[in-house]
């Protein structure tokens, strides 16, 4: 006669098809776990392809795939590297820039540390305007290439960043000598010198340095300070690098002297 008891009995078959679902499922899991790592292994190699034969776009779905569904996986690093070079082949510089400085936070000790910083640099020289726009991004770059070549002064970058450098500064020295151009052209000789002076004080090595000099002896004679003017030559009559800019400016100091200096003259002459 089967004593048991019934109800033990039902708990006993009941733990015992719980058990076997719940090892279908994990098993299921570790299937699926499985797969979805073959398949971000998968992405990333398509990527990889893709990126070899210069296809940018298509590789950066790859990868930013891989990224978004494995974040924490091996190849996330590598993957956000390459998906951020992507977007930069592609010439989407202010994007690109975002993308590397999101790669140097979450994974700082990437491997393609001076790469991305690097890039990151040229992502602010290409958003650096032309001369006559605001110049915030182009003093933004030149501080940023400083400092690149300070972290990095024996990488193979750092001649580069010296010729970006110099390109820029020779761009903000323009900046300056033209507005202050336009303010002599509007005879207002003060604000005219104050822009003269920061080329020379900021960019005393460009080519502007001697115009600008011309610019300030030009704003003391419509100003009617021929003394100043004087002085003006005098002091920095070595200064000049080039003696045809010097004896220009002399020549613009006679004419002042014998009532023949004609302003329109000098701003068509330059134009």
């Amino acid at each position: 006669m089967n004593t048991g008891n019934p109800v033990e009995s039902v708990k006993s078959k009941f733990i015992i098809v719980l058990l076997s679902c719940l090892s279908v499922i994990l098993a299921g899991c570790a299937s699926r776990r499985a797969e979805e790592q073959d398949t971000i292994q998968e992405r990333f190699a398509r990527g990889q392809k893709l990126f070899e034969r210069e296809r940018w776009a298509r590789a950066a779905e790859d990868f930013n795939w891989v990224v978004l569904n494995n974040p924490a996986g091996n190849l996330a690093a590598e993957a956000q590297y390459y998906y951020a070079e992507c977007v930069f082949q592609q010439k989407q510089y202010v994007e690109a820039q975002i993308e590397f400085e999101r790669l140097l936070r979450r994974w700082a000790s990437t491997e393609h540390l001076i790469e991305s910083r690097y890039r990151i640099v040229q992502c602010l020289v290409a958003q650096s305007p032309s001369y006559y726009y605001d110049q915030k991004a182009t003093l933004d770059a030149i501080d940023e290439l400083q400092a690149f070549i300070d972290d990095f002064p024996d990488s193979e970058e750092r001649a580069e960043a010296e010729e970006r450098i110099t390109e820029l500064r020779l761009k903000m020295a323009r900046k300056y000598y033209e507005s202050g151009r336009l303010y002599l052209k509007w005879r207002r000789p003060k604000p005219a010198r104050l822009y003269f002076e920061m080329v020379l004080s900021q960019y005393y090595d460009t080519q502007y340095a001697d115009e600008a000099r011309i610019g300030i002896v030009i704003s003391h004679i419509i100003g009617e300070d021929l003394d100043a003017a004087r002085e003006f030559l005098d002091e920095n009559s070595s200064r000049f690098a080039r003696d045809k800019s010097k004896n220009t400016a002399r020549s613009y100091l006679e004419m002042a002297e014998n009532g023949k200096f004609d302003l329109n003259y000098y701003i068509r002459l330059y134009q």
